[in-house]
């Protein structure tokens, strides 16, 4: 017997109240599937960003501190 199936008849079997549970669960689980369809892949992987930023001269950390000095 196929899942599909099976859930259809357990769903036949629920009171009201089991069925408003089970649609707050779907609900959520649409909800996570749409946040995780939106994620959009990294443009750049690791090891290129680490390619690009072995060159650079500058100290990261200094630039990062000193951008966020307001805050403090």
């Amino acid at each position: 017997m196929k899942i599909r199936e099976r859930i259809y008849e357990e769903l036949e079997k629920m009171s009201p109240e089991e069925l408003s549970i089970l649609y707050e669960q779907v609900k959520l689980i649409a909800r996570v599937r749409r946040k995780s369809e939106r994620k959009k892949p990294p443009r750049y992987s690791i090891e290129k960003i680490q390619e690009m930023t072995s060159s650079s001269k500058g100290s990261w950390a200094k630039t990062v501190i000193l951008s966020r000095e307001d805050r403090v």
